[in-house]
């Protein structure tokens, strides 16, 4: 109890949100600025965007790996080591003119992902009781707001003239900023366990990771029916089928697969991964239709930083959730905050589908899919974490989050899919049915997480359910052992 006394959680909360909002911040930073991107490097748009997909294949593939390293060699040095890479990221991408380099310094920034579950485990270990859930919700919630902010911050940005490579300088003030305030406030003595590198695991997992991240963010550029994508497809599953075999014989595993069985974690990344399909989505369809000129017989004809103003009432919606979620928590327990927040999310894309002739409308639906992603987002760390050991915390945490980005992916691969194929006669603009469509795949993918979320096994306050003993050990800080899986 003296580590968590010397502390000082809000200090501490705040250089932890700082690294984690910089890092999502600067995923969706560069989006707006590939062409400049492209032009300052000399390459096509074609190539450039390997800056984005290299950043994605990074994060799946390090995210549970570095979470894995945390729990065993400690989270504050696998975070600082984090920090320091991303950095260093930045300022090689803000440095050079050549493609081959900017790809390295995004596969180092794709890194940083890994920060969000390494940090959720610190706050886990010593913050204050009553402080937890709390804390938890703002860092999950983040994931949500700095992908909007990421474009409003270029749009802004953009107008002030600052170029592409300033805007990698920027990124590394800020990560660099969070690496000194881990390094000085974040006091948390710890010991390294005996750890033993699962070198085929992380292979296999990566491997497989990469060959479906690859094929899905790939997919409409080489097509979707060629043999490169379909090879990619079967050989990441190949590969993570053969990962979890690896996993169950190895003496220490990169992920504990009796963990990954628990009914209320598999719950959990189910709900993640539909979450991450269904709203994730909704960012790159709300961004097209405001930014498509009115003269297509809809849209509002936004530049970049209009439509990144479009996206502000969701970082509202999202703090307002992030503050309510943890009184929920506390008195229903967090599978219905989860199931309440997909809900939400659902009724918002059944709205969008029914208005969206005024561009005010879109500002109402940014707040309340703000309002669904905080609850959703904070509740997940809490739930997942009433089923997961202490020294578990940070790998079970990057397992969901590697889960909802590859959702994500999938759902974003969709929702253009859906555009692509209704187009108006001779523009290369998605139709309005088109956008209709897209809304209500993304709400009916919603709803099944809803449905996910009410059939997690989580029984709040009952005495001797796995679920009410965790819920109580993240409100109380108690640690305990891992359950039994059935």
């Amino acid at each position: 109890m003296s580590e968590k006394r010397s502390t000082h959680p809000t200090a501490v909360l705040l250089v932890l949100a700082l690294s984690t909002f910089a890092i999502v911040v600067m995923q969706s930073l560069v989006l707006p600025i590939l062409p400049g991107l492209a032009t300052s490097l000399h390459v096509s748009m074609a190539d450039v965007s390997w800056v984005v997909t290299v950043n994605l294949l990074s994060a799946a593939v390090f995210t549970p790996i570095l979470g894995s390293l945390g729990d065993a060699l400690g989270r504050k040095r696998v975070l600082m080591i984090t920090l320091v890479l991303v950095t260093a990221g930045s300022v090689l991408a803000a440095l050079s003119h050549t493609m081959w380099v900017v790809l390295i310094g995004r596969a180092l920034q794709g890194m940083g992902f890994a920060a969000m579950p390494l940090a959720i485990g610190i706050v886990r270990s010593i913050f204050p009781a009553h402080r937890v859930p709390a804390s938890l919700a703002l860092l999950s919630a983040l994931t949500g707001i700095g992908a909007g902010a990421g474009l409003l911050f270029s749009g802004l940005l953009t107008k002030a003239d600052v170029t592409a490579q300033g805007m990698f300088w920027i990124s590394a003030a800020a990560t660099a900023i969070g690496l000194l305030g881990v390094a000085v406030l974040v006091r948390l003595t710890e010991t390294t366990s005996k750890f033993t590198a699962d070198v085929w695991g992380a292979l296999t997992l990566a491997g497989g990771l990469v060959c479906i991240v690859l094929g899905i963010n790939r997919g409409t550029a080489w097509g979707w029916g060629s043999g490169i994508i379909l090879g990619l497809f079967a050989g990441g599953a190949a590969l993570l089928a053969l990962w979890g075999f690896v996993e169950t014989r190895v003496r220490q595993p990169l992920v504990d697969m009796r963990m990954m069985r628990n009914p209320v974690v598999l719950g959990t990344n189910l709900t993640a991964f539909l979450a991450g399909a269904g709203m994730f989505g909704a960012f790159v369809l709300v961004l097209q239709f405001v930014q498509t000129p009115s003269q297509a017989g809809y849209g509002f004809g936004s530049d970049v930083l209009g439509a990144g103003l479009t996206l502000l009432p969701l970082t509202a919606g999202t703090l307002a959730a992030a503050a309510l979620v943890a009184t929920l928590i506390r008195r229903v327990g967090p599978r219905w905050p989860l199931a309440i927040g997909m809900f939400t999310a659902a009724g918002t894309f059944a709205y969008l589908a029914g208005f969206h002739a005024e561009h005010w409308e879109f500002y109402v639906a940014s707040g309340l899919l703000g309002l669904g992603l905080g609850l959703a987002m904070g509740a997940m760390p809490a739930l997942l974490n009433t089923s997961v050991a202490p020294e578990k915390t940070s790998v079970a945490n990057s397992v969901n989050s590697t889960l909802r980005s590859v959702g994500g992916s999938i759902g974003t691969a969709i929702a253009t899919a859906i555009l692509a194929s209704r187009t108006l006669p001779g523009v290369p603009l998605p139709t309005v049915d088109g956008y209709v469509i897209a809304f209500l795949v993304a709400g009916g993918i919603c709803v099944l997480a809803v449905v996910a979320a009410l059939l997690v096994p989580y029984r709040h306050g009952t005495t001797g359910t796995a679920g009410a003993r965790g819920v109580e050990d993240i409100i109380q800080g108690a640690p305990r052992p891992a359950p039994a899986v059935s």
